[in-house]
């Protein structure tokens, strides 16, 4: 079982951050608190086209987190704020895993 301490936050979105060890970025998404299953898959739709641009966090799994109130939010805004709580999210872990923690390099041929 994996300990998600390292939590970045922006407006409504929040983003967990734990070493994968993988040259790659996964996510998953948490939807707490959705009345019906149209809302919850509309919140995590956006939720994904938002995070798409997450690849550049290598070596990181990530967990956005949001409630319905995203579906308010307009587009860019939302992913500004993915990527600014991913971001905090990242440089927690990578603080809280120690000074010799390897970064990641990028893969070949990817930007």
């Amino acid at each position: 079982m994996r300990t998600w301490r390292c939590v970045g936050r922006a407006g409504t979105v929040r983003v967990q951050a734990a070493p994968n060890g993988r040259d790659e970025a996964r996510l998953g998404l948490s939807v707490p608190g959705m009345a019906g299953a149209v809302e919850r898959n509309r919140v995590r739709r956006r939720l994904r086209e938002a995070a798409r641009e997450l690849h550049d966090h290598r070596g990181y799994d990530l967990i956005v987190s949001a409630d319905a109130s995203v579906l308010t939010v307009p587009f860019s805004l939302l992913r500004d704020q993915v990527e600014a709580a991913a971001r905090g999210a990242v440089a927690r872990a990578r603080v809280a895993a120690g000074p010799l923690a390897p970064v990641p390099a990028p893969a070949a041929g990817k930007p």
